[in-house]
C-alpha cells in the first residue's frame, strides 16, 4: 500500500469519526499552581472517563503516542471475569473529545487477556499513515499484537500476529516508537531457553510495504536475559536504546544498564561516544556502552548493587540522560532503598548523579518502579512516583523534578493529587505546532477503588526555564501520616 498523504486530516477525521465507538467531551481542570510558580508552568490535568483494571501497572511500556494533535492511550480495562482484564484505547482528539474502543476477538467482542501486574500490559505506536499498533499481553508467550483497519480508528483493532517475523518465539516487554519517516519500530525480549538465552530484539514495519521485518538481535549472552527499558527516536531518525542484564532466566534485580544507537540510515549501531558497535552487544562489552558498571562486590549473580527501570532523555538528536533507579546493597546482600539517579555521557564517560535520595525522603517513603523523562527547549526533565503508607494504605504521589540541559540543581514539584495505592506513568513530549516542547503524560492509579482505578491525562508546558520548585519533603509530604 502507498503512504497515505494528508496524514493529519485522515487522523482528525478518524478521531471524530469513530461511529462505532463511545465518544465524549472531557473538560480539563488546570491544576492549582503554587503561589510561586509562573502562570506560564501550569499544567493541565484531567480523568478520562473510563475506568482501568487494577493491572494496569508496568514500567517498561509505552502506552501513550500522540501525533497529528490526537493523543492516543491504552489501558488494561475491566473484564467480566474475575482475573481477566479487556485492552482499550481511547483517542482526544485536537478538540478535546474523547473516544474509546477495545481490542477485538474474531466474533468482534472485547478479546480478554490474563491479569498479571507489571507483566501483561498494553504497548502502542502510531505510525506515519496513521495505522496504531498495539502489542499486549506478552509475557514469555509469541506475538499477540493488534493492528487498526482504518487510520486513526481506535474501535477498528483486530489482531495480526501472524504477520511479525519469528513466529513462535516467546516475546516479552513489547516498547515501541515511531521513526521520523513513519515507520513503527518495536524492541522486545526474545527467549530461547533451550539455549539460556533471552535477547534483545528491534523489529520494523515498513509503512511503504506494510510489512514488519527483524532489524537485529541487537543484545545477547548464553546464559542471560535482556530487559527492555526505553526507545526513543531522535530527530535525525537515528533510534536510541535502552536496556538492562540480567542472569538467565528472570528476576527483578538487574544489572549493566546499558545504551546503544542504531542509524536506520545505513543500518549502523554505536555507543554513547558514536564509536561503532558489532551486534548483538554482549554483558561483557563494557566502556560507552554501560551507563551503570558494576559496583564493588557486585556481579550478574548477586542481587545488590542493582538497575531497575531506566528511561531516556532525548533532546533533539542528542542524548540528553538516562533516569533510572538504583540500589545499593545492605549488609546482607538485599537491595537497600531505591534512589532515582541519572546518567549523561560528557563526550568522553559516563558521568552519574542521584535526583532523589530514598534516604532523604524519610522512614516509610520510597521510589516505585515508575520513570519516564523528556528533554526540549533546553531543559529536562524526570518524572518518577514516590509511595508511602498512611492510615494503613499505600498512597502515591508523581513528582517531576527538571533543570536547564546544561546541568545545575534538580527542582521539584508534584504532579496531580495524592492517590490511593500505586502510580504507574508515560510522557511524550511535543515536538511540532503551537504546544512544542509541552509534555504529554500518561498516569495510571489503577487502584482508587475496590475493583477499578482511574486514568488522567496530563499536560505540562515547556517554555525552555526551570521551574523555581519546591523542597522534596514538602512534594511528597502528603505520603506521610498526619
Amino acid at each position: 500500500m502507498a503512504r497515505r498523504t494528508a496524514r493529519g486530516a485522515a487522523l482528525a477525521t478518524a478521531a471524530l469519526a469513530l461511529v462505532a465507538g463511545t465518544s465524549l467531551a472531557a473538560a480539563a481542570s488546570p491544576a492549582p499552581a503554587a503561589p510561586h510558580a509562573p502562570a506560564k508552568h501550569a499544567e493541565s490535568i484531567e480523568q478520562l472517563p473510563y475506568p482501568v483494571d487494577p493491572s494496569n501497572n508496568a514500567g517498561w511500556w509505552t502506552p501513550l503516542d500522540v501525533v497529528d494533535g490526537v493523543t492516543y492511550m491504552a489501558f488494561d480495562a475491566p473484564a467480566a471475569e474475575a482475573s481477566r482484564h479487556e485492552v482499550h484505547l481511547a483517542a482526544k482528539a485536537a478538540d478535546g473529545e474523547w473516544t474509546v474502543g477495545c481490542l477485538r476477538a474474531d466474533d468482534g467482542s472485547c478479546a480478554t487477556f490474563l491479569d498479571d501486574s507489571g507483566h501483561d500490559q498494553p504497548s502502542i505506536v502510531v505510525d506515519g499513515d496513521g495505522t496504531i499498533h498495539a502489542f499486549v499481553s506478552m509475557h514469555h508467550v509469541p506475538w499477540q499484537y493488534y493492528r487498526s483497519a482504518t487510520p486513526g480508528d481506535v474501535t477498528s483493532l483486530v489482531e495480526a500476529s501472524a504477520d511479525l517475523p519469528d513466529q513462535g518465539v516467546p516475546m516479552t516487554y513489547p516498547v515501541t516508537a515511531r521513526g521520523t519517516d513513519g515507520d513503527a519500530y518495536v524492541m522486545v525480549r526474545g527467549g530461547r531457553d533451550e539455549a539460556t538465552v533471552r535477547d534483545g530484539r528491534l523489529y520494523r514495519y515498513d509503512t511503504a510495504t506494510d510489512a514488519w521485518s527483524r532489524v537485529a538481535v541487537f543484545a545477547s549472552g548464553v546464559g542471560y536475559s535482556v530487559y527492555p527499558d526505553d526507545l526513543e527516536v531522535g530527530t535525525d531518525g537515528r533510534l536510541h536504546v535502552l536496556w538492562e542484564w540480567h542472569r538467565w532466566a528472570a528476576g527483578p534485580y538487574r544489572h549493566l544498564g546499558s545504551y546503544a544507537v542504531y542509524d536506520p540510515a545505513d543500518d549502523s549501531w554505536h555507543d554513547a561516544a558514536g564509536a561503532p558497535i558489532t551486534t548483538p552487544v554482549a554483558p561483557t562489552a563494557g566502556g560507552a556502552v554501560v551507563y551503570q558498571p558494576f559496583r564493588p562486590g557486585e556481579t550478574m549473580q548477586s542481587d545488590a548493587p542493582t538497575v531497575q527501570t531506566a528511561k531516556l532523555a532525548v533532546h533533539g538528536d542528542t542524548l540528553a540522560g538516562v533516569v533510572y533507579r538504583y540500589a545499593e546493597a545492605k549488609a546482607d546482600g538485599t537491595p537497600d532503598r531505591f534512589d532515582v539517579r541519572f546518567a549523561r555521557f560528557d563526550g568522553t564517560a559516563w558521568q552519574r548523579e542521584t535526583v532523589i535520595d530514598a534516604e532523604s525522603l524519610g522512614d516509610g517513603i520510597d521510589t516505585v518502579a515508575a520513570l519516564d523523562a523528556t528533554s526540549a527547549a533546553g531543559v529536562t526533565r524526570a518524572y518518577a512516583v514516590v509511595q508511602g503508607t498512611v492510615d494503613g494504605r499505600v498512597r502515591t504521589q508523581v513528582v517531576r523534578a527538571e533543570r536547564g540541559l546544561t546541568g545545575g540543581t534538580w527542582r521539584f514539584a508534584g504532579l496531580g493529587d495524592v492517590q490511593v495505592g500505586q502510580q504507574r506513568l508515560a510522557a511524550r513530549t511535543l515536538r511540532t505546532g503551537p504546544s512544542a516542547g509541552a509534555d504529554v503524560l500518561y498516569l495510571s492509579a489503577a487502584e482508587t477503588g475496590p475493583t477499578s482505578g482511574t486514568l488522567f491525562h496530563a499536560r505540562v508546558p515547556r517554555t525552555g526555564t526551570p521551574i523555581e520548585g519546591s523542597p522534596l519533603a514538602d512534594v511528597v509530604a502528603g505520603l506521610r501520616p498526619r
